[in-house]
């Protein structure tokens, strides 16, 4: 179970590392305010085509996505939303592709009982079938509530990238990379609230699949959802794969920020690179010769946070800046 987990955050690190085969450059006029290394593909280029975080923190007074921001200095502007939209709608749809995969193997599972392989098996082994069917029936229950808790604290890491002051809130190596977010421990709290039930229901469903070799019969994977299990995984995951990437692109996807200003509400991830695991990547990186030729020209070095390493200062509850955002998602209530 533990090389599960240490898989599912390998693939989300993967995935963030990976958005750095894009030449991102600044103008300048940028300023370290609004280049935070966790949104790197979305600082400010100086192009007019592109979504991307402003140069410098401005007020605003008509943001949709992220408005707790709205009358605030903040890097967030109105032509970012779509592809912000964009990055909550990857990770829901991940999630969901996941819940998906339990129900598959439900189905399977249900419909084995009307098979010879069913009537052939021992009563015990059809009484543990049984039961596995009935735990996995449970736990799918609860999936619906925990996505969404899951979801507010995604909504809340796209909309830290507005945070003018990201250096107060992470940690930095002598280097000045990011390699922690302080979160609030209330927002691991949040979202234990919504997926307990879940993460606790899915493990004993998983227990009792393993009993029988009928409910092994079914020739297909069970997702990954390890990291539910107890509030201290739960946390661990959050903090340590999710806060510190919360960009959930393919290198290829990254430049899909090149896009029209708005984005229609049931438009989705293209469905090729949600088919795969999280351990795994279905796309094919972009040819070097590609990404050079895409790439925005360097014409000025970028503008750094203050050199060194340092530790924050005040933590930061994505959870609560999640509830206040407006992803076209009703959240639940912390």
């Amino acid at each position: 179970m533990a090389r599960a987990f240490t898989l599912c955050t390998m693939a989300f690190t993967s995935l963030s590392d990976s958005s750095d085969l894009l030449e991102v450059t600044a103008t300048e006029e940028a300023s370290f305010q609004c280049m935070n290394p966790l949104f790197r593909i979305q600082w400010h280029t100086g192009a007019t085509d592109l979504a991307q975080l402003l140069p410098r923190p401005s007020v605003h007074h008509d943001l949709l996505r992220c408005p707790l921001w709205n009358q605030k200095p903040s890097c967030c502007s109105t032509s970012l939303e779509p592809f912000q939209l964009r990055i909550f709608d990857a990770h829901r749809d991940r999630m969901e592709k996941q819940v998906q995969v339990l129900e598959e193997y439900l189905s399977l599972m249900v419909k084995l009982r009307g098979s010879e392989v069913f009537e052939d098996a021992v009563l015990l082994e059809q009484d543990f079938l049984d039961r596995a069917v009935d735990a996995m029936r449970t736990a799918l229950s609860h999936a619906k509530p925990c996505i969404l808790h899951f979801l507010a604290f995604v909504a809340g890491m796209v909309c830290f990238s507005c945070q003018p002051d990201w250096v107060d809130y992470v940690w930095r190596n002598p280097l000045g990379q990011v390699t922690g977010v302080n979160v609030d421990p209330n927002a691991c709290i949040y979202v234990d609230r919504g997926c307990g039930a879940f993460g606790h229901t899915v493990q004993v469903a998983y227990l009792h699949v393993m009993e029988t070799r009928l409910a092994k019969y079914p020739a297909a994977s069970l997702p990954d959802f390890s990291m539910f299990f107890s509030r201290e995984a739960l946390c661990e995951w959050l903090r340590g794969t999710v806060a510190v990437h919360p960009l959930a692109f393919q290198p290829s996807e990254v430049l899909t920020r090149r896009l029209s200003r708005e984005v229609p509400a049931n438009r989705r991830m293209p469905q090729r690179h949600l088919d795969a695991p999280l351990g795994t990547s279905s796309s094919t990186p972009l040819p070097e010769a590609v990404v050079q030729a895409t790439a925005i020209p360097t014409s000025l070095p970028l503008p750094q946070a203050p050199t060194g390493p340092s530790s924050p200062a005040l933590a930061f509850d994505p959870a609560k800046d999640g509830l206040a955002s407006d992803f076209r998602m009703q959240f639940a209530p912390g």
